[in-house]
């Protein structure tokens, strides 16, 4: 049943109880109206017998007012009125009800009755006001009716509300548990989002990059450790109050980057250059990204550096050693043919010097000749040690000693206005060198310091020990742990700019004029420097002077002694057979002519064939071979090796315009290898040939 049916039905019900009601209590006010009557009439009956007028109009003045009568009257049986009363006149309420016949006037009439006998009647009009009682209980009644309707929409209210309730902490429930579920995924993802940050971080503070944060305007906004440690900052703050343009080389740089990175969106392995806090220079590699906002303008940048300085530091020497060992395999290649044209000539200037008077017209001819010869020996001697095609003979050295010797012809070479200093150090560590090439050494830097000085000036030439660890090394490009012997030569001459300190060791690289040097003065320094397993390092600045620091490993033996250089005569032969190999015709016709006129029986051959043919035909002893180290058909020392096996007590002696590896590792003799180096004077291969035999 719907709640509208409810409420009608319940309406009708209580209709039907308001009628019911209305007409019982006016059956029930009338009746009692009656019986009040009655009771009335039993009162005044004793009155009316008695006559009693008085008694009577006061009881019928207190009726009519008590009880609501109009009036109220009492006859006799003969219908005289023995006294009558009037009410209260109406009310104006009652005026209305009794108009609209909500309250009726009601005439009573009874028998007055005394000893069982009617003395009379009375008689009242009575205001039925049943439309109070009717009206309380009507109004009862539709109060009740609102409170249950009232009661019944509140239950039924209730029971909406917690049909609703329940609905609604199902759903709520429902949503709590959703709710929850999307808390756990929040949390989950808020703690991946802490995993990622950390690991982002991690990344960032821990990459081996140095990792930034800037604004379009180059200002840092974060940094990490490495890219701290690339710029030499002490800490983030110093770093965070500099910035980026000002860490740039050029102005241009940073405003070529920006425009790259901003066609691009990003740059990678972009190389720029970027000063350090100290000043110095420094090569990067950057990857770098650019971030915009929503409208499309620049946000801020983020980039990673990779500090390549070392990187390219090494490539630039691997290029120069590349470089050198190129220009040295052809230096080498020029130097033996022009050692052998060389030879020629001086050997045949030697042998027509030592027969013409020193009186005769072309003398001096002839010893300009010889100097020509010799200057031009120097220079492919100078190409030789530059290509470390120079045959050295290394022994254990006091590189005290062996300066102190040179001391006197440096300081000929430099002249009178330069002062030449010397600083020795109290005790020094052995090295393993070939004596001539410290000669060299010092030569070619005391010659380039005293170009340097314009007039008076000075020159200082020093020694020592240093020690290297890993970590300096590491953090000093080009230097190699060990122990080393320090030889320093240090001028206060003009110095060097950047562009001339870059090409210092390359071959042919010269600031002097045109004829005043070859500019194969410090790459010969730098070949005989690699050559004996040292390095070199050079400090200058424009007007400030050059200081040259070179480093020779330690070597652990004993010092030799170095033999002291005499003038003696030339050495000459007692008839010994001398077999001489050389595919060069020029050079063994020269090199017999010496001989021959040195004293000596001489055997020669273009060919090591025809030369093995010869020493198997020959019956007698063989003394010397003198052999060329690289011709055709076989080298040298298998040439001498199997000479060796038909005649066993033969001495020999190689000869070579540069070093071959068939007698000698990177330059350096086998020991017991007697050698000459082309091109040579009579005088040396008359000594030579005098000390292997």
């Amino acid at each position: 049943m719907s709640h509208k049916t409810a409420t009608a039905l319940t309406a009708v019900l209580l209709l039907a109880l308001f009628c019911a009601a209305v007409l019982v209590h006016d059956h029930h006010t009338r009746k009692k109206a009656h019986t009040r009557l009655l009771s009335h009439a039993g009162i005044v009956a004793n009155a009316l017998w008695n006559h009693n007028q008085t008694g009577a109009a006061q009881y019928l003045f207190l009726a009519s007012r008590s009880h609501n009568y109009t009036f109220i009257v009492v006859r006799d049986t003969r219908g005289n009125i023995f006294q009558q009363a009037f009410g209260e006149p109406p009310t104006t309420l009652q005026r209305v009800f009794t108009a609209l016949h909500l309250m009726p006037r009601v005439t009573h009439t009874s028998p007055i009755r005394y000893n069982d006998k009617v003395i009379g009647t009375i008689q009242a009009e009575w205001n039925c006001d049943t439309i109070y009682f009717d009206s309380i209980f009507l109004v009862v009644l539709v109060m009740g009716f609102a409170i249950f309707q009232l009661y019944r929409g509140l239950v039924h209210e209730k029971t909406v509300l917690e049909d609703r309730v329940t609905h609604r902490t199902r759903e709520l429930s429902e949503l709590n548990k959703n709710l929850q579920q999307e808390i756990e995924k929040n949390e989950k993802s808020k703690q991946d989002l802490r995993k990622s940050e950390e690991r982002y971080r991690a990344y960032f503070e821990e990459n081996i990059a140095g990792a930034y944060i800037s604004s379009p305007q180059g200002q840092l906004i974060t940094c990490n450790q490495e890219y701290l440690r690339i710029f030499g900052f002490t800490d983030k703050r110093q770093a965070l109050d500099t910035a980026l343009t000002d860490i740039y080389n050029t102005t241009e740089e940073r405003e070529k980057f920006l425009a790259v990175l901003l066609k691009n969106k990003q740059v990678s392995g972009y190389e720029t250059a970027f000063k350090r806090t100290d000043g110095t220079l420094i090569h990067v590699i950057e990857n770098a990204a650019a971030v915009f906002d929503e409208k499309g303008n620049l946000k801020h940048i983020r980039g990673f550096l990779l500090d390549v300085t070392e990187k390219r530091s090494l490539e630039s020497q691997l290029i120069q050693t590349q470089k050198m060992e190129s220009i040295g395999r052809l230096a080498g290649g020029v130097a033996h043919d022009f050692n052998n044209m060389l030879n020629v000539i001086l050997g045949h200037t030697d042998l027509a010097l030592d027969k013409v008077d020193i009186t005769a017209p072309f003398y001096n001819n002839l010893k300009q000749i010889r100097k020509a010869a010799s200057h031009s020996a120097d220079i492919t001697k100078q190409l030789l040690g530059f290509a470390r095609k120079q045959t050295i003979s290394p022994r254990a050295l006091d590189l005290n000693q062996i300066i102190e010797a040179t001391l006197k012809m440096l300081r000929r070479l430099i002249g009178e206005d330069i002062d030449l200093l010397w600083q020795p150090a109290d005790t020094i560590w052995p090295v393993k060198i070939d004596p001539s090439q410290v000669d060299q050494i010092l030569a070619n830097l005391c010659v380039n310091a005293s170009d340097a000085i314009a007039e008076r000036g000075k020159i200082t030439i020093e020694t020592g020990m240093k020690t290297f660890d890993k970590a300096y090394c590491a953090d000093h490009a080009g230097f190699v742990p060990g122990d080393f012997v320090l030889l320093a030569v240090s001028d206060n001459g003009c110095g060097m700019d950047q562009v001339t300190l870059d090409n210092l060791f390359e071959p042919f690289y010269t600031t002097k004029g045109v004829g005043k040097g070859t500019g194969l003065g410090l790459s010969t320094v730098y070949g005989i420097v690699k050559q004996n397993n040292g390095f070199i390092n050079v400090y200058t600045e424009p007007g400030k002077g050059a200081a040259f620091h070179i480093y020779l490993p330690r070597h652990g033996e004993k010092t030799d002694q170095v033999p002291e250089k005499t003038s003696a005569s030339i050495p000459t032969g007692k008839g010994e057979t001398i077999l001489i190999v050389e595919d060069e015709d020029a050079i063994l016709e020269m090199l017999q002519t010496m001989l021959l006129q040195l004293g000596y029986t001489v055997l020669a051959e273009s060919s090591p064939s025809r030369a093995l043919d010869l020493a198997t035909a020959h019956d007698g002893r063989i003394h010397l071979l003198i052999t060329d180290v690289v011709m055709p058909e076989m080298n040298g020392r298998e040439l001498a090796r199997q000479i060796t096996a038909i005649h066993p007590k033969i001495r020999l002696l190689f000869m070579s315009g540069y070093t071959a590896n068939v007698i000698a590792h990177q330059g350096v003799l086998d020991k017991g290898v007697q050698f000459i180096q082309k091109p040579f004077s009579m005088q040396d291969i008359a000594a030579k040939v005098h000390a292997a035999l």
